[in-house]
């Protein structure tokens, strides 16, 4: 493995890249820089709505009133991550598809 800094033409916007290594997809890290925050942003709305379903679970069948009520909580943060993880490498596959306008340089 040599320590030379990698050179590339990113296959998004095209701008030639010295000192930084390309994605698996031959990406720069500043298209892909916008693809993850554009992800992460549409990730909430899924995360939202598991973790409000869940709590709609809870005081249908009236767990809130249980003495395991942090047992429930922890559950309902954990699927509420994991639904935000989830949602984003899906977001982030399905933008990426669809291709991404390139970023704006100073």
């Amino acid at each position: 493995m040599s320590d030379a800094p990698e050179s590339f033409d990113c296959r998004n916007c095209g701008h030639h890249v010295a000192g930084e290594p390309a994605d698996h997809h031959g990406w720069c890290k500043a298209c892909r820089t916008v693809v993850v925050k554009r992800s992460a942003a549409w990730a909430v709305l899924p995360a939202v709505v598991v973790v409000a379903a869940y709590i709609w679970l809870l005081t249908y069948f009236g767990l809130l009133d249980s003495i395991f009520i942090i047992v429930w909580i922890a559950l309902g943060v954990a699927l509420g991550w994991v639904a935000f993880k989830v949602a984003r490498r899906v977001f982030f596959e399905v933008i990426r598809n669809r291709g991404v306008k390139p970023p704006t340089t100073n």
